[in-house]
């Protein structure tokens, strides 16, 4: 019989768990609960740096603690009012969206004017009309 140790590293931010120690640093630094994290999509989409997430943060309001259907319908409206001063602070980068929501404990299914899976569909869309053009394809 033998043994063997095999190391799990997990990010100190969310619940992602890996065997590869560079994986997980490269996860740490990009992850939506990391409140200095460092968008990778930002850098894609072209963007001159990122905003900083306390602006991000004061924009949305503060979810309640306890929600009943009233309170929820009550707190969605505010995030929905919200939720175009986000995007122009984000310059429309989801994933910038996705972490504020997530670090400010708000669900993102709850928000209907955001669709994370749509949103980045389109936007690397976009980035990759942009390199074709730039190409001359």
């Amino acid at each position: 019989m033998k043994k063997v140790q095999r190391w799990r590293y997990y990010c100190d931010f969310c619940k992602k768990a890996g065997q590869s120690g560079g994986h997980m640093q490269n996860h740490e630094s990009a992850c939506t609960l990391n409140p200095e994290r460092v968008c990778k999509m930002c850098k894609k989409m072209g963007h001159v740096g990122q905003p900083a997430m306390t602006d991000l943060l004061a924009v949305l309001p503060q979810p309640p603690k306890e929600m009943g259907w009233d309170e929820e319908e009550a707190f969605k409206v505010l995030v929905e009012a919200a939720m175009s001063e986000l995007r122009v602070l984000t310059n429309n980068c989801p994933v910038c969206i996705m972490a504020a929501l997530r670090q400010k404990k708000i669900p993102v299914p709850m928000v209907d004017s955001f669709n994370f899976k749509k949103e980045i569909e389109t936007t690397f869309q976009a980035i990759h009309e942009e390199e074709d053009e730039f190409r001359g394809y």
